[in-house]
C-alpha cells in the first residue's frame, strides 16, 4: 500500500487504538497501522476518508466485514472488528506485516517471483470459490505480500459478492463495479450475462500482465475507452511486450483474459496446474517450452453437455427424407417415442442443414392445456415463417407478396386473423364474407392449402415440424390430412412428433393417420429407441470430464435406472449431483461418485418382477429371512429379525449373508463382517446390526414372495413376537414397529382380549405420534383402537375407551376435520363418567378453538363449562364479573398484606386435585379470554388462580398465576412489586419444573413486567427460552407468542433491521406451521415493517392507501377481517402500533394519528404488553408535529393528550430510565418547542440524544437528532441544524433504515449537501468504482455505468450536433457507437430511394471508413438476411450467439465469419426508417444488453436528427456547388473576356507604337550607310587636303585646334556606329513589341517559348533598371534545349508578363522597407530556367530571391480577385488569368513554392503534343 503524502496525513482518533502510521490514502479510504494499548496487539485500520460517508458506503463497509469475517482462510486478511467512528466505520484487521503488491512491484520482479505470487493467488481464488465468494476487485493494490516470506494475502471485500447456492452467479448485473483497469467484460455491467468466480480470473490475468511487463494491457485514461477495450479489443501478448518471458506464461495470461468466461480457466486448480507446469518447464528448458493448457482444468460446476448422443442414424433418416422432398415429393414422417426419449432434439438437429440447403424450416408445438385452441401449432409455425420472409430482399419480398395474393385472392383477411404477421407482407386486406360452419371450414382448409403451396417450391422446400401431436386438436389433424392429400403438389415435408405411449388405436391422431394411409399419403414412422449404454457412457464421460473407461461403473448404474432415456438420464444425473452422490473432489481436482449409494437409487419400477425372480434363486433360509425382513420394513436390525425368525442373531446374520453378497441388502455399518463365520458369534451380544434393502423395489419383491393369504398372519406373528420379546419399559420405544405389524393382522384376530390389548397399544402409539405432531397418523391409530373395542367398552374398559375418543377428537381437530372432532367430543362428553374427564375435554376444546383464531368465543365458553363442572362456576355478566373481581381482590390484598412476594415461594404445595384441575383450566381460560378481548373475565381468571394458590398452596400453575398478578400490578404502575412477583413466578416454575407453564410465565414476564424494570435487551434470552420450552411442551400458542414478542423486543430496542429480519427468517417456517392465521398475519406485518424500512419499494399493508372498494375479494387484507369480526383486538393494536411508527417516520402524521385513534378502543385488551409503549411515544410525537397547523380547539385537545402521555412516559422513565428516559426527554423537548421555550427544548433534545446513545437506542437517537434539526431549522439556525441532521442520517444508516435515509435525502438535500454533494473525485482507472453513492432514486441512477452512458450520450450529442458535414458526422457517429456499445465492428446503412446503402463502417482500433454509395447487396461485410428483417419489421434484434442461431444458418456472412454477439437496430426519425445500425462483437457471447439497446436508441435518435440535417446540408451543398460552378464558369468567362480585351488593347497599343516607330527608324536606318560613306569621303578629302597643304594658315590651324578635328575624325564614325546600334535596338524593340502583341488565332501554332520570354523581359527592362531606392534587378536566363510548342503564344506571353511583373513588384515593396546598401549586399535576382522533362513536357521555372509568402497567402494566390497589393495597384486577376491559361487552355500545371525569407518560385509545365 502506498504511503500518503505527509501533508495530507491527519491522524484520526479511535477509542481503544493508537495510530502509528498511515499506510495508504485513496480517494475514498485511508489505511493506518495501529496498536491496541491494552493488549499491545498490532492491527491495521481501514477507514472511510470522507467526513460524511454516504449510506451505500456504510453498507459496503459493513459488507466487506460481514463477508471476510466468515472466511477463515490462510490467504485472507482476517477482520477483527467493525468499530463505529463518527458517521462511519473503522474496519479492524490483523497486521501481519504485508505491503501492497502495487508497492512491492516497484522493485524488479523476475519470472520466478511472479510465478510464486501467481500460485498463491490461485490457491486463494480456489478457496474463495469453495465459499461461493467472488472478490470482484482483484488488483495489485488489494493483494498484500510479506516482503520477507513472500506470503500473499487478499484484502478489501467491499464489493465482493456471496453467490447464491442455487445459481452460483450474480444474475444480470446492471451496474459497473470494480477497478476499470482490471475488471472483466461481464463486470462492466454492459453484457447480457451474470458474474461468477471466473470474473476474478480475468482480473488476475491483468494483474499478472502488469507484474510481468510493468504496464497494463490496455492503457487509457478514458474510462469509456477502457470499458470498450475490455469488451471488444484483444490484449497484446506479454511476450510481445517482454520477449524474454516464457511463451507458455503468455498463453496462460491470454487464457485468463479471454473475453468469454467459458474460454478462461474453469477452475483455479486447473490454473495452478498450468502455472506449476510452466514453472517446471521454464526452469528445465527455458522460455520456448510448449505444452497443452488446461489438462487439469476440470470445471467444478456440474454441466451436462448440450449435444446429441447416439442419434446419427435417425438424423440421417430425416435428412434422406428431406432429400426426397427436395426432389419434388411430399412426405409425412412421424417421430415416435416415450417422453424424454429425444424426439424434439433429433428434429432440431436437422434444422440447420435444412436451412443451409435453402429449405424453410418452421415449427409449432401443441400444448396439453390449450387443446381448445384450433391450429395452435400451425399458427406458431407460419408466424415463424412470416418472420423468416421478412429477412428476404425487397425484390424477393415483393415477389412473395404477389404469390401470396395470387393464391389467397380476396380471402387474405381470413389468414391474417390467425397469422397476424402476414399483414406485414401482403398489407391490409378487405373483410371476408361470413359463411356457415362447414362452409367456412372448407374455405379455410382450401385457402390454407393454397397458402402452403406458395412456399413449397423446388428452390425452397417447406419443412414443418409439429411437436406433441398427441395433443393436437381435431381441426389441426384435419388440416394436416388435407395438406398431405395432394402429394403431386410436392416439396412439403411435415415432421410430426408424438408420444407413442400416450396414444391408443382409437386416439384421434391414430385414426387420422390410418385414414391418411388409406388415402395413399406418403407416411412413415421413425420410432426412437432408448440410447445404448455406450452412448450413455459417452454422455457421462463428457459431463465428468473423464476417460470413457472411468465412467463405465456409473454409466452401468445410470443405464439401469433410466433404461437409456436421455431426459431421464440427465435428470437422474442432476439429482445425483444435487444430493451429493456426485461431487467434485477439490484435492484431487476431478469428479467422484459414491457408487454404493447410487446403486441403491438405480433400480426402476420395471425391475420388481425381475428382482422377485432373482430372489427365488437364493437359498430357502435366505428367502425366508428376506420375507420377514420385508415385513419389518425397508430398514431392519438384526436383533428384531432374530426375534421374528425365532433364531439367534448369528443364524439370522448367516442366513442374510448371501443377500449381502448379491447386494440386495446393505448394512448401515461394516460390523456385518464379524458374522461371516460362526467363530465370530461371541460378539453377537454386544452388536445389533442394522440393514436396509438396496431399494424399496427390492423390499417389494421380497414381500411379493409371501403368498397373499399368509401376509396378515405373518405380520401378526411378527408383531406378537416383537411384543413378547420387548421389555414392558421398552415397549413405548418400539411401539410403532410392534403396532405396525399387529395392525396388519387384526382382521384375523378372534379373541376380544387380544383386540383390546392391541387397542391399548394403539393408544400408546397414537399418543407418541401426537407428541411428534404427526396428528394424521395419530388419528389413524386412535381410530383403529376404537374399532378394536368391544361394544360395551365404556362399561368394561372406560379409561381406555375415553382415552381413545378424547385423543382422536383432538387429532381430528388438529388435522382440520372439525365436524368429526366435534362429534367425537360430544360423544365422549355424553359417555364420560368422571367430572375430571369432562373437564379435560372442555380444556382441550378451549385450547384447540383458541388456536384456530376463528373460534375464540367458543373456546372460553368451553372453559367456563369445565370450571363449572369442577365446582368453580364463573359469572357470565360484566356486572357480576366486576363484583367477583372486587371480592377476589379484597381477599388477595388481605392475604398479601403482611407478606413479601418472595416469601410466597415457601408456601406448601397444593394437594387438592380438583383445585389443580381448576388452576389448569383457569390458565387456559385466561389466555382465551385475553385473546378474545374479554378483559373482565380474563382479569377474574387470574385473580381466582392467585387466590386458589394463596388458599390451597403452590402448584405447577402458581408461578403463572403470580406472574399474571404481577402483570396487573404493572398495569397499575406498581412496577417494583410486579417485578418481584415476576421473579417469584419464574423461581416457582424452576422449582416445580413446570414444563407446561415455564414458557407461559416467561412470556408474561417478558411481555408485561420486565420492560418496565430492566433494559429491553434482557427480554431476548427470556423469550428465546420461552420458545424452546413451548416447543418441548408442544404448546404452539405460547410458542408463537414468544417468537412474536422476541421480534417486538428487537424491533423496539432498535437492533439493526437486517439482523431483526434475519431473525424472522429463522422462525418463519415455525409460525407458518402453527396454523394460527392471526399470529401469522401479525408476524407478517412485522416482516413488512422491517422490509419497508430497509427498502421503500417493498410494499406493506401498513401504508396501503388503496380504497377498500378496490380490493380483490380474494386478497382482502387480514386487518379487515379483524376489524369486521373484532375477534383479535391485539392484532388491531399491533397493526396500529407498527403503522403509527412507520407513518411518523415517513412524515405521514395524519395517518399516524388515525392509526393511534383506531388503536384506542382496543388498548384495554393489550393489558400492558410492552408494544403499547410505541403508542405512548409516537402518538404524542405525531400530535406535536401537527400542532403548529392545528386550530385552537385541536390545539387544546392535542395539548391535553401530550400532557397525559408525558406523565405516562415520566412514570416509566423514573422506574426504568434505560428504556424510557430518552423518550420522555424527547417528548419534553417537543413540548418545549411548541411553547416557545427554546432553552428547555435545546436541553431536552441534547439530553434525549445522550440518553438514547447511552442505552443503545440508535434509531431513537437518530429520531431525536432529526427533531432537533427541525427545531433549529424553524429557528433559522441552519448551520446548527445541519450537524444534528447529519447525525440523524448516520443513526438511521446504522439502524439499516435505507427508506428513512432516502426520506432525509429527499426532504433535506441542501442541508445534507456535505453527504450528498461531495466533490466527486475524477473517475480513476486504477481505483475501485462503486455502484452508486446515495439512496434516493434521483441519485442512485448516478452509478458509474449510468454515468458512462450519460457521458457517451453527451459526447454524442455534442459531437453530432456540432458536425454538419456528412462524412465527418458519420465518422464521429461510428466512433462513438462502437465504443459506447462495446462492439468491435460497426456498419451504418442509410435509406436512399428505398434502397439501403452502406455509408460507413468501422472496426475497433481502426479509422472509420466512410463510403459514398455502396448498396448492401454488393457488401460482404454484413448478414443480409438479418438486415432485411430489421428493415422490414423495424424492430431491434439482439443475438446472444449469432453463430448458433438456426434461422441465420443460410446467411453466407454468418456461416463464414461466425460472429458471436450481434445488435441490429433501425434508425427511425418521426416514425420513418432512415437507416440501420449494425453492431457486432466477434469475441464475446451476450455482449449487448437491454441497457445498450436503450443507449443506442438514444444515440440513434440523435443521429437520425443529425443525419437528416446533414442530408439537408449535403443537398444544400450540392446546390451551392452548382452555384459555385456557375459562378466559376462566369468568372472564367469574365477572365477570358478581360484577358481578350486586355490583350487586344495592349496589342493594338503596342502594334501602333511599333508602327509609328518603324517608319522613322526605317528612314534613319536606311540613311546611315550613305552617311557613313559621305563622311568617309569628307574625311578622305580632309586628309588629302592636309597632305597637299601641310601648312595651313593660322586661322585654319586655330579653327582646327578649336574643333579638335583629330577627335572628330576619330569619334564621328564611332558616333555613327552607335546610332546604328540604337537603330538596331529600336528595331529589336519594335520586333519584340510585334512578337508580344501578335494576335492569337483560334488554333494553336508552333512557337519558340524563349522568344516569348525574351520579349517579355525586354518589355519590362525599364522596370529592371536601378532606381533611387534599389540597385538594378538582375535577370538570369538558363535556357534548356526545348522544342517549339503548339500553343497560343500571346496568352503564354501574358503568363510570363504577370509572373515577372509580380516579382518586380515584390522587389519594389522590399526596397521600401530596407536601405540601398543592404540591397546591394544581396542583389535582387530573377532566374528563369527552361527544360524538357522526362514526361515529355516543357518546364519553365521563374523564381526570385525576395521575401517569399506565407502559407495562407500561398493558398489563395490563384484565387479570383485576390491581391496583396494596395488599392489601385492590383486587380487580383493576373495570376488567376495565368492559371486559367496554363491549366485550362493548355492542359498544363502552374504551381508555386515559397518560403518566408527564401523567395518564391513559379513552375509552369506545358505538355508537348496537346492539341
Amino acid at each position: 500500500m502506498k504511503p500518503a503524502a505527509n501533508s495530507s496525513f491527519r491522524t484520526p482518533e479511535i477509542a481503544g487504538y493508537t495510530i502509528v502510521e498511515q499506510l495508504y490514502s485513496g480517494s475514498r479510504t485511508a489505511v493506518y497501522r495501529a496498536v491496541q494499548p491494552n493488549l499491545q496487539h498490532p492491527v491495521v485500520l481501514k477507514m472511510l476518508r470522507r467526513d460524511y460517508p454516504t449510506f451505500n458506503e456504510l453498507v459496503q463497509f459493513r459488507n466487506q466485514y460481514t463477508i471476510a469475517k466468515n472466511l477463515n482462510l490462510p490467504g485472507i486478511v482476517q477482520p477483527l472488528a467493525l468499530e463505529t467512528v463518527g458517521g462511519g466505520y473503522a474496519l479492524v484487521m490483523e497486521d501481519w506485516g504485508g505491503v501492497a503488491l502495487g508497492q512491492y512491484m516497484r522493485q524488479a520482479l523476475d519470472v520466478a517471483d511472479v510465478l510464486t505470487i501467481a500460485l498463491q493467488l490461485a490457491d486463494i481464488l480456489h478457496n474463495l470459490g469453495q465459499h461461493r465468494v467472488v472478490h470482484k476487485d482483484l488488483k495489485p493494490a488489494n493483494i498484500l505480500i510479506h516482503p520477507e516470506t513472500q506470503q500473499v494475502k487478499l484484502i478489501d471485500f467491499s464489493i465482493a459478492s456471496l453467490l447464491p447456492r442455487e445459481t452460483q452467479e450474480i444474475q444480470n448485473p446492471n451496474g459497473l463495479e470494480g477497478t476499470l483497469a482490471y475488471l472483466s467484460p461481464e463486470q462492466t455491467g454492459r453484457m447480457n450475462r451474470g458474474i461468477d468466480y471466473r470474473s476474478d480470473f480475468y482480473s488476475l490475468g491483468v494483474t499478472l500482465f502488469e507484474l510481468l511487463t510493468g504496464q497494463l494491457p490496455f492503457q487509457s485514461a478514458d474510462p469509456m475507452e477502457l470499458v470498450h477495450c475490455h469488451l471488444a479489443k484483444q490484449p497484446p501478448s506479454v511476450c510481445d511486450v517482454n520477449p524474454d518471458l516464457p511463451l507458455m506464461l503468455g498463453e496462460i495470461i491470454r487464457k485468463l483474459m479471454a473475453k468469454n468466461a467459458e474460454d478462461r480457466y474453469q477452475s483455479a486448480l486447473g490454473l495452478k496446474h498450468d502455472l506449476m507446469k510452466c514453472q517446471q518447464e521454464w526452469q528445465a528448458t527455458g522460455k520456448h517450452a510448449w505444452f497443452k493448457l488446461g489438462q487439469r482444468d476440470v470445471c467444478d460446476r456440474f454441466l451436462i453437455p448440450e449435444k446429441l448422443y447416439g442419434r446419427e442414424a435417425e438424423v440421417q433418416t430425416l435428412l434422406e427424407a428431406f432429400g426426397r422432398v427436395a426432389n419434388g415429393a411430399s412426405e409425412l414422417l412421424l417421430v415416435a417415442g416415450f417422453s424424454g426419449i429425444g424426439k424434439t432434439a433429433v428434429v432440431n438437429e436437422v434444422h440447420k442443414p435444412i436451412v443451409r440447403w435453402n429449405g424453410y424450416f418452421i415449427k409449432g408445438k401443441y400444448d396439453q392445456f390449450q387443446r381448445n385452441i384450433p391450429f395452435s401449432a400451425f399458427v406458431q409455425a407460419f408466424r415463424d415463417l412470416m418472420g423468416q420472409l421478412l429477412s428476404e430482399t425487397d425484390e424477393q419480398l415483393a415477389q412473395w407478396q404477389d404469390k401470396i395474393l395470387a393464391a389467397v385472392g380476396e380471402n387474405g383477411q381470413a389468414l391474417i386473423e390467425v397469422i397476424p404477421e402476414l399483414e406485414h407482407i401482403i398489407g391490409k386486406q378487405p373483410p371476408v364474407p361470413e359463411l356457415s360452419g362447414s362452409a367456412a371450414q372448407n374455405r379455410f382448409n382450401l385457402l390454407f392449402q393454397k397458402f402452403v403451396q406458395v412456399f413449397t417450391a423446388p428452390e425452397h422446400p417447406l419443412v414443418m415440424f409439429l411437436d406433441d401431436l398427441q395433443w393436437a386438436d381435431s381441426a389441426s389433424l384435419n388440416l394436416m390430412q388435407v395438406l398431405m392429400s395432394q402429394p403431386e403438389a410436392g416439396y412439403l415435408f411435415i415432421i410430426g412428433a408424438y408420444r407413442d405411449n400416450e396414444v391408443f388405436p382409437a386416439h384421434p391422431l391414430m385414426l387420422t393417420l390410418e385414414e391418411m394411409q388409406q388415402a395413399q399419403a406418403v407416411l412413415s414412422t421413425l420410432t426412437l429407441t432408448p440410447l445404448s449404454q455406450a452412448h450413455i457412457n459417452h454422455l457421462i464421460a463428457d459431463t465428468l470430464s473423464c476417460a470413457i473407461a472411468a465412467a463405465l461403473p456409473l454409466s452401468e448404474l445410470v443405464y439401469q435406472k433410466t433404461q437409456g432415456n436421455p431426459f431421464f438420464t440427465t435428470q437422474f444425473l442432476k439429482a445425483l449431483h444435487q444430493e451429493g452422490y456426485i461431487a467434485y473432489d477439490l484435492q484431487a481436482g476431478h469428479w467422484q461418485c459414491d457408487i454404493v449409494a447410487v446403486r441403491s437409487l438405480a433400480l426402476t419400477d420395471d425391475v420388481v418382477e425381475f428382482m422377485a425372480l432373482q430372489l427365488q434363486k437364493l437359498p430357502a433360509e435366505t428367502q425366508w429371512m428376506l420375507k420377514l425382513a420385508a415385513c419389518i420394513g425397508a430398514q431392519f436390525d438384526l436383533e428384531t429379525l432374530a426375534i421374528v425368525s425365532e433364531q439367534s442373531s448369528t443364524d439370522a446374520a448367516t442366513a442374510l449373508w448371501k443377500a449381502l453378497q448379491e447386494g440386495l441388502i446393505v448394512p448401515t455399518s461394516q460390523i456385518y463382517k464379524f458374522f461371516q463365520g460362526a467363530e465370530q458369534s461371541e460378539v453377537k451380544e454386544t452388536v445389533n446390526l442394522t440393514y436396509r434393502f438396496l431399494h424399496d423395489r427390492v423390499q417389494q419383491a421380497a414381500y411379493s414372495l409371501i403368498p397373499a393369504s399368509q401376509k396378515k398372519a405373518a405380520h401378526l406373528k411378527i408383531g406378537q413376537l416383537l411384543l413378547q420379546n420387548t421389555a414392558s419399559e421398552a415397549i413405548e420405544t418400539s411401539i410403532f414397529d410392534i403396532v405396525g405389524q399387529l395392525n396388519q393382522g387384526i382382521e384375523i384376530l378372534t379373541e376380544q382380549s387380544e383386540k383390546t390389548e392391541i387397542a391399548q397399544l394403539n393408544l400408546v402409539a397414537g399418543r407418541k405420534a401426537k407428541v411428534s405432531t404427526a396428528y394424521k397418523a395419530a388419528a389413524e391409530y386412535f381410530a383403529l383402537g376404537i374399532q378394536l373395542l368391544p361394544k360395551n367398552s365404556w362399561e368394561t374398559h372406560y379409561k381406555l375407551t375415553f382415552g381413545l375418543y378424547r385423543e382422536q377428537a383432538e387429532c381430528e381437530y388438529l388435522t382440520g376435520n372439525l365436524s368429526a372432532a366435534e362429534h367425537l367430543f360430544d360423544f365422549a362428553l355424553n359417555q364420560a363418567q368422571d367430572k375430571f374427564d369432562k373437564a379435560d375435554i372442555y380444556a382441550i376444546q378451549m385450547y384447540l378453538k383458541m388456536t384456530q383464531g376463528e373460534n375464540i368465543q367458543a373456546g372460553f365458553e368451553a372453559g367456563l363449562q369445565g370450571l363449572s363442572i369442577m365446582g368453580m362456576p364463573l359469572p357470565l355478566t360484566v356486572e357480576a364479573q366486576q363484583a367477583a373481581i372486587n371480592l377476589e381482590l379484597k381477599e388477595i390484598h388481605t392475604k398479601l398484606e403482611a407478606t413479601r412476594p418472595a416469601d410466597l415461594f415457601d408456601r406448601p404445595e397444593m394437594t387438592d386435585p380438583i383445585k389443580k384441575v381448576c388452576m389448569s383450566l383457569l390458565a387456559d381460560l385466561w389466555a382465551a379470554t385475553y385473546m378474545g378481548g374479554h378483559q373482565h373475565l380474563s382479569y377474574l381468571s387470574m385473580l381466582l388462580m392467585v387466590n386458589t394458590s394463596l388458599t390451597y398452596g403452590n402448584t405447577d400453575g402458581s408461578g403463572f398465576a403470580y406472574c399474571l398478578y404481577g402483570m396487573s400490578l404493572a398495569n397499575q404502575g406498581d412496577y417494583q412489586t410486579a417485578y418481584e412477583f415476576g421473579t417469584l413466578a419464574r423461581k416457582l416454575d424452576r422449582h416445580f419444573n413446570s414444563t407446561k407453564f415455564i414458557y407461559k410465565t416467561n412470556n408474561i414476564f417478558a411481555h408485561t413486567i420486565n420492560p418496565y424494570s430492566q433494559h429491553l435487551k434482557t427480554n431476548l434470552p427470556v423469550s428465546q427460552q420461552s420458545y424452546q420450552t413451548s416447543q418441548e411442551g408442544g404448546d404452539v400458542v405460547f410458542g408463537v407468542w414468544a417468537v412474536s414478542f422476541l421480534i417486538w423486543a428487537m424491533l423496539v430496542k432498535g437492533d439493526h433491521l437486517s439482523d431483526v429480519y434475519a431473525e424472522t427468517e429463522k422462525y418463519l417456517n415455525y409460525v407458518q406451521q402453527v396454523n394460527d392465521v392471526n399470529m401469522l398475519y401479525a408476524f407478517t406485518l412485522q416482516r413488512q415493517f422491517l422490509l419497508n424500512l430497509q427498502d421503500p419499494a417493498q410494499t406493506t399493508e401498513l401504508l396501503d392507501d388503496r380504497n377498500p372498494d378496490d380490493w380483490d375479494e380474494h386478497v382482502i387484507p387480514h386487518i379487515e377481517i379483524w376489524r369486521q369480526k373484532k375477534n383479535f383486538e391485539h392484532g388491531i393494536n399491533w397493526y396500529c402500533f407498527l403503522k403509527l411508527q412507520l407513518s411518523y417516520l415517513y412524515g405521514r402524521y395524519e395517518d399516524a394519528i388515525a392509526a393511534a385513534k383506531e388503536a384506542e378502543p382496543t388498548l384495554p385488551s393489550n393489558a400492558g404488553f410492552f408494544p403499547i409503549i410505541q403508542y405512548y411515544f409516537y402518538y404524542p410525537l405525531s400530535l406535536a408535529a401537527l400542532y403548529p397547523t392545528a386550530n385552537s380547539a385541536e390545539k387544546n385537545q392535542y395539548w391535553k393528550i401530550l400532557q397525559q402521555h408525558q406523565q405516562t412516559l415520566k412514570k416509566w422513565a423514573d422506574h426504568c430510565p434505560e428504556n424510557f428516559l430518552h423518550r420522555y426527554l424527547l417528548l419534553l423537548a417537543e413540548m418545549a418547542r411548541l411553547t416557545g421555550n427554546r432553552p428547555e427544548a435545546i436541553e431536552g433534545y441534547d439530553r434525549a440524544i445522550a440518553a438514547a446513545n447511552t442505552n443503545e437506542y440508535i434509531h431513537e437517537a437518530a429520531l431525536a437528532n432529526e427533531l432537533a434539526a427541525q427545531f433549529y431549522l424553524n429557528w433559522g439556525k441552519e448551520r446548527i441544524a445541519q450537524d444534528y441532521l447529519i447525525e440523524a442520517y448516520y443513526g438511521y444508516a446504522r439502524w439499516g433504515a435505507k427508506a428513512k435515509v432516502a426520506d432525509l435525502e429527499t426532504r433535506y438535500p441542501q442541508i445534507l449537501a456535505p453527504i450528498l454533494r461531495q466533490t466527486c473525485t475524477p473517475l480513476s482507472v486504477n481505483e475501485t468504482v462503486f455502484a452508486s453513492s446515495s439512496v434516493t432514486s434521483s441519485s442512485s441512477s448516478a452509478s458509474v455505468s449510468d454515468a458512462l452512458d450519460l457521458a457517451a450520450i453527451l459526447k454524442a450529442s455534442q459531437t453530432l450536433s456540432s458536425e454538419i458535414e456528412f462524412e465527418r458526422l458519420l465518422a464521429s457517429l461510428l466512433s462513438i457507437v462502437i465504443e459506447g456499445a462495446g462492439a468491435n465492428k460497426c456498419v451504418l446503412m442509410m435509406l436512399r430511394d428505398d434502397r439501403l446503402l452502406i455509408k460507413g463502417s468501422m472496426m475497433a482500433g481502426a479509422e472509420p471508413v466512410v463510403l459514398q454509395r455502396l448498396p448492401i447487396e454488393e457488401s460482404q461485410d454484413i448478414p443480409l438476411k438479418l438486415i432485411y428483417k430489421v428493415k422490414h419489421d423495424q424492430q431491434t434484434v439482439v443475438l446472444v450467439d449469432a453463430s448458433a442461431d438456426p434461422t441465420l444458418a443460410k446467411d453466407s456472412y454468418i456461416a463464414y465469419h461466425q460472429p458471436r454477439s450481434i445488435l441490429c437496430s433501425p434508425i427511425l426519425h418521426q416514425g420513418k426508417l432512415m437507416g440501420i445500425l449494425y453492431l457486432e462483437n466477434s469475441s464475446v457471447i451476450g455482449a449487448f444488453t437491454a441497457d445498450r439497446v436503450e443507449l443506442l436508441n438514444l444515440l440513434c435518435a440523435q443521429a437520425a436528427i443529425s443525419l437528416e440535417n446533414a442530408r439537408l446540408y449535403e443537398r444544400s451543398q450540392q446546390y451551392a456547388q452548382q452555384l459555385e460552378d456557375a459562378l466559376n464558369h462566369l468568372q472564367s468567362a469574365q477572365l477570358q473576356l478581360v484577358q481578350s480585351e486586355k490583350m487586344s488593347a495592349l496589342g493594338n497599343l503596342v502594334a501602333g507604337v511599333a508602327h509609328e516607330i518603324n517608319n522613322p527608324v526605317g528612314f534613319i536606318a536606311g540613311n546611315l550607310q550613305p552617311a557613313i560613306d559621305y563622311i568617309k569621303d569628307i574625311f578622305g578629302l580632309i586628309e588629302l587636303y592636309q597632305q597637299e597643304y601641310p601648312n595651313p594658315s593660322a586661322a585654319i590651324q586655330g579653327e582646327i585646334a578649336v574643333i579638335d578635328l583629330e577627335y572628330i575624325q576619330e569619334d564621328l564614325l564611332k558616333l555613327i556606329a552607335s546610332m546604328k546600334l540604337g537603330v538596331d535596338r529600336i528595331h529589336s524593340i519594335s520586333t519584340s513589341l510585334r512578337t508580344f502583341s501578335r494576335a492569337d488565332k483560334d488554333y494553336k501554332v508552333l512557337f519558340n517559348l524563349h522568344e516569348g520570354i525574351d520579349s517579355t523581359i525586354l518589355i519590362l527592362k525599364h522596370r529592371l533598371k536601378a532606381s533611387d531606392n534599389r540597385p538594378a534587378i538582375e535577370v538570369v536566363t538558363n535556357y534548356g534545349n526545348i522544342p517549339a510548342l503548339q500553343c497560343f503564344p500571346g496568352q503564354l506571353n501574358q503568363v510570363f508578363m504577370n509572373i515577372i511583373a509580380n516579382a518586380i513588384d515584390v522587389f519594389d515593396e522590399a526596397a521600401q522597407q530596407t536601405t540601398f546598401a543592404q540591397l546591394q549586399t544581396k542583389p535582387q535576382t530573377i532566374t528563369i530556367q527552361t527544360a524538357l522533362t522526362p514526361s515529355n513536357a516543357i518546364e519553365i521555372r521563374i523564381s526570385d530571391n525576395g521575401n517569399g509568402m506565407s502559407e495562407a497567402i500561398k493558398d489563395k494566390i490563384f484565387d479570383h480577385l485576390f491581391t496583396t497589393k494596395e488599392v489601385g495597384k492590383g486587380t487580383g486577376l493576373g495570376l488567376a488569368i495565368a492559371r486559367q491559361i496554363v491549366v485550362e487552355t493548355h492542359g498544363g500545371s502552374l504551381e508555386v513554392q515559397s518560403e518566408i525569407g527564401q523567395g518564391t518560385e513559379f513552375c509552369i509545365r506545358l505538355p508537348l503534343g496537346v492539341e
